[in-house]
C-alpha cells in the first residue's frame, strides 16, 4: 500500500519552527511608565518656577527678559502641552512612538531649563539657583530613564520581530519542499489478489514396442 507522507512531514516542520520561534522570543520589557517616570520631576520643576523672582535677579534687563520668556515657555509646556502627549502615552503603554514624542518634547524642555538654570547661577540668589539646579537635575534622571525604556522596548520589539520573520522563512522553505511517496509493506497479499494457477496433468508416453494382444507372424 502507498501513503502520502510529505504533507504530514510539512506540516510537522512548520509547526515545530513555529514553536521553537516562540519558545526563543524573550520575555517583553515591562510597558514604558511615562506618567510615573516623569510626573515626580516635572512636578518639582513647576513648583520651583513659581518660586522663583527674575526682576529681582542682578542682570541687565534683556537677560532677564530672556530667562523670564523661558520660565513662561516652560510652564505653558507644563500645563499646555506634555499632560496630553503623556495621557496618550499612557493609553498605549506599548507603543514606542507615543513614548518617543514624550521624550522629545521633555528634551527640548531640559535645554530650555538649562538656559533659566546658568543665568541663575550667575544673577539669582543661591536659594533660587540651588532651586533650579535641582530641578534640573531630577528632571535630567527622569528624561534618562525614560530614553532607557524607550530603547529597551525598541530593542525588544526589534529582535522578536526578526525571529518572527526567520522563523516563517524558514517554515515557507519547508513547505516548498517537493512532495514526496513512501512505500509502506504491510505483509504479503490476501488471498483474493493471488493470481491461481491451474496445471494439467501430462498423459504419460506409450512404449514404442509395447505389444497390443496379438502375435507377430512368423
Amino acid at each position: 500500500m502507498f501513503f502520502a507522507r510529505a504533507p504530514i512531514a510539512l506540516l510537522a516542520a512548520t509547526l515545530c519552527w513555529t514553536v521553537s520561534a516562540q519558545s526563543a522570543v524573550p520575555a517583553a520589557p515591562n510597558p514604558i511608565s511615562v506618567s510615573s517616570t516623569l510626573r515626580p520631576a516635572l512636578a518639582q520643576v513647576g513648583q520651583t518656577l513659581g518660586g522663583i523672582s527674575i526682576h529681582r535677579w542682578k542682570a541687565p534687563n534683556d537677560v532677564k527678559s530672556a530667562a523670564d520668556q523661558d520660565v513662561s515657555s516652560i510652564q505653558r509646556d507644563l500645563n499646555e502641552t506634555l499632560p496630553g502627549l503623556m495621557d496618550h502615552a499612557d493609553a498605549a503603554p506599548g507603543s514606542v512612538p507615543e513614548a518617543f514624542a514624550v521624550y522629545r518634547n521633555v528634551d527640548a524642555l531640559y535645554d530650555t531649563l538649562l538656559r533659566v538654570v546658568l543665568t541663575a547661577n550667575l544673577a539669582a540668589s543661591d536659594d533660587e539657583a540651588n532651586s533650579l539646579q535641582a530641578a534640573l537635575s531630577s528632571l535630567e534622571g527622569a528624561r534618562t530613564t525614560l530614553g532607557q525604556s524607550i530603547l529597551n522596548a525598541s530593542q525588544a520589539q526589534q529582535a522578536e520581530l526578526v525571529r518572527i520573520r526567520t522563523a516563517l522563512a524558514r517554515a515557507a522553505v519547508v513547505q516548498r519542499a517537493p512532495v514526496t511517496t513512501t512505500v509502506v509493506d504491510d505483509g504479503p497479499a490476501t488471498d483474493a489478489t493471488k493470481r491461481k494457477h491451474t496445471t494439467t496433468p501430462k498423459k504419460p508416453a506409450k512404449p514404442a514396442n509395447s505389444s497390443d494382444g496379438s502375435s507377430t507372424p512368423q
